[in-house]
């Protein structure tokens, strides 16, 4: 909270990214994924936090737009266990909220196939790159 948005570029940064938290003694991240191959409306937001809630913070930022995949990274747990949740809207769910989300544009901008195959691949990969647990569930 209270940060800006990181933009990372590449794995090298992404694994920097997480070595140098994890170094902090972080241990929740949460990533906001858009590449410019699915198209769509993609923008950042800043959101008013109250203090009393929030340990004194009083905004914080967040990724917007229907096809943005949202990564979550829980090391909490114990050494050899990550928990993660990988979460992407569906083209059907998107259309369904346009009315109540006009900001986030027309959902037929996006690239559904797109967006759909690199949540699958990011799935695939932390299921098979690491010798720890992983649990990864989509939420359509």
């Amino acid at each position: 909270m209270e940060k800006e948005i990181v933009r990372i570029q590449t794995l090298s940064e992404f694994k920097y990214y997480l070595e140098d938290g994890l170094a902090n003694g972080n241990v929740h991240f949460g990533f906001g994924i858009y590449n410019p191959e699915f198209k769509g409306k993609f923008f950042t937001s800043r959101i008013k936090l109250n203090p009393k809630y929030c340990n004194g913070k009083t905004y914080r930022f967040n990724t917007n737009g229907w096809g943005v995949i949202y990564l979550h990274l829980d090391l909490q747990k114990n050494e050899n266990e990550i928990e993660c949740r990988v979460s992407v809207n569906s083209k059907t769910r998107a259309q369904n909220w346009n009315n109540t989300n006009p900001e986030f544009g027309n959902p037929e901008l996006w690239e559904w196939k797109i967006v759909e195959s690199n949540a699958r691949k990011i799935i695939n990969r932390l299921k098979k790159t690491t010798h720890n647990r992983v649990d990864c569930s989509p939420h359509n």
